[in-house]
């Protein structure tokens, strides 16, 4: 056992919260912290709630202060996501880093996964010219700066991006499903380590397992195209049961779902409650958690989170989701992009509060077996 007095780096874009990679760097550090090690973060730009997640480092740096530190002050630096080439540079001219792949980013310039238009799921290997022609193919108006820039950014830039992240010398990702997306793009089997999250298990309240009037039903997710909020509101509308309906999370096209779902008729049902510094609460009170992602989910950290409050969920066969959600078991597990059939699953669960609460008992269970913190500190420590 590696004594509790290490000091690790935590390297990333953002000091603060947007999602589910911001939640997860101030967990793994608060986890460390509680066992002795100190924690330390350099990051690149500031985000909201900054002060609360900065709080609970030693000691942290913006980019500009890099020059001030080196490997030597750390055993152990771990890299979670960087943006710019000219960023990666000046971390490994001063680091080897562990990189920590959250994400599609390093071999997918536009990040997503899928192709423009359609945005239907792309499966293949990161080859520099065609991706960069892929993912400069958008709207006119998201072309803010012009066809140059977007082939600069989508051709060189990311061509080095994915150059620096293939040079770390060994990658930590949070699915099977992942790794083999690393496997693909030419990284070595044994450089890669397969390390599951970990959830702080909220207790449960007296009245989870008891009915109530009308069932609520709950998806947390930044509001992007990605994340399938249009899918979710499609499936709203095919609903035959009656349930209210809560949606967390901010972003980009919030205002837009917001009219879409005026649009659909379902927006007299719906709560759009933007960002919720602490989800849990609401998973606790609701009955079902909906997973609607329309791109490949590297793993899908807010489905965890929900089935730690027992509740069951309902998602789309897409990425990495299908590792945790297990059909029949903890949820339901629906083709991606089918919104009968999500609307179908939803339907079946609030039909049947017997098959809500075994569903949701199984999911609890899992999650206190496969994501407790002592396994993830044992396979965290296995890595210094």
């Amino acid at each position: 056992m590696i004594l509790g007095t290490n000091k690790v780096l935590f390297i990333s874009q953002y000091a603060g919260f947007i999602g589910g990679l911001e939640r997860y760097i101030h967990s793994v550090a608060s986890l460390l912290k509680e066992n002795g090690f100190k924690v330390y973060s350099l990051f690149v730009e500031d985000v909201q709630e900054k002060e609360r997640f900065l709080s609970i480092f030693d000691a942290s740096w913006h980019m500009n202060e890099i020059n001030q530190i080196s490997e030597k002050d750390f055993d152990f630096t771990t890299v979670h996501k960087i943006s710019h080439p000219s960023t990666f540079e000046k971390i490994l001219d001063r680091f080897s880093p562990a990189l920590f792949v959250h994400d599609h980013d390093y071999y997918c310039p536009k990040g997503f996964k899928y192709y423009p238009y359609k945005r239907i799921n792309c499966h293949r290997q990161y080859a520099r010219l065609f991706c960069a022609i892929c993912s400069s193919l958008v709207p006119p108006r998201h072309m803010v700066e012009g066809i140059n820039a977007a082939l600069n950014k989508n051709l060189i830039e990311s061509g080095k991006l994915f150059k620096q992240a293939m040079s770390c010398k060994f990658f930590v990702v949070l699915s099977n499903f992942m790794k083999c997306n690393l496997l693909k793009n030419g990284v070595a089997e044994e450089k890669i380590k397969i390390i599951h999250p970990f959830l702080n298990l909220p207790p449960l309240p007296e009245r989870k397992w008891t009915n109530r009037d009308i069932p609520q039903i709950v998806f947390a997710g930044q509001q992007v195209m990605s994340k399938g909020t249009p899918l979710f509101l499609e499936a709203i509308s095919k609903l035959r049961s009656t349930a209210s309906v809560r949606i967390l999370g901010t972003g980009s096209r919030l205002n837009d779902f917001i009219k879409l779902a005026e649009q659909m008729g379902v927006k007299n049902r719906i709560s759009f409650d933007g960002w919720v510094q602490n989800p849990l609460e609401v998973f606790k009170n609701s009955d079902i958690a909906v997973f609607p992602s329309l791109w490949q989910e590297p793993f899908g950290l807010s489905g965890i989170e929900a089935m730690s409050c027992g509740i069951p969920v309902v998602g789309f066969d897409v990425g990495g989701v299908s590792e945790w959600l297990k059909n029949g078991f903890n949820g339901i597990l629906v083709p991606e992009r089918d919104t009968t059939a999500m609307a179908g699953a939803i339907d079946k669960l609030l039909m049947n509060s017997e098959l809500r609460q075994t569903l949701g008992y199984n999911a609890r269970q899992g999650v206190e077996k496969d994501y407790s913190k002592q396994k993830f500190l044992n396979n965290f420590i296995n890595l210094i």
